[in-house]
């Protein structure tokens, strides 16, 4: 199991810097609107915890290009808390039906170290049947990735 400090590295690693080009959420509503005037001209780097965390369930509402970008912004805060709201969301989004496209193979190698890093440091840990079947979702379908 790698450190708090090692899976924040492994994202920066893997996860590059960039500007969505397109719209940051896929439709219009009140909680899209808020998404997207935090989230333009970000960089996931950029994006405050407390903004994360008081939109933990936020990530489907982003449209593919955001979701690709801004991703690891959720994870990072899943590590630094694993036991927080975005953490549990993260682990949800990533096992139910996510949509896997963009992104490289050693970025699905990181998120399936990161999921594994929530499931090992929540306060319910990996024996949690929750945390299991989650864990064991997310291992199927993100190792799908391809180099």
């Amino acid at each position: 199991m790698y450190s708090a400090e090692t899976m924040l590295q492994m994202l920066f690693n893997v996860f590059p810097q960039r500007i969505v080009s397109g719209p940051v959420v896929s439709h219009e509503c009140v909680e899209c609107s808020a998404l997207r005037d935090q989230l333009t001209g970000m960089m996931w780097q950029d994006i405050p915890g407390d903004f994360i965390n008081a939109n933990d369930g936020a990530l489907p509402l982003l449209s593919h290009e955001a979701y690709v970008a801004f991703l690891p912004a959720w994870l990072h805060q899943a590590v630094l808390d694993p036991s927080g709201p975005a953490a549990g969301m993260v682990l949800i989004n990533l096992h139910h039906e996510p949509d896997v496209s963009g992104f490289t193979h050693r970025q699905a190698k990181v998120i399936m170290e990161v999921a594994r890093y929530i499931v090992h440091s929540s306060i319910w840990g990996p024996k949690d049947p929750g945390n299991i079947e989650s864990l064991a979702e997310i291992e199927r379908v993100w190792s799908s990735v391809e180099s």
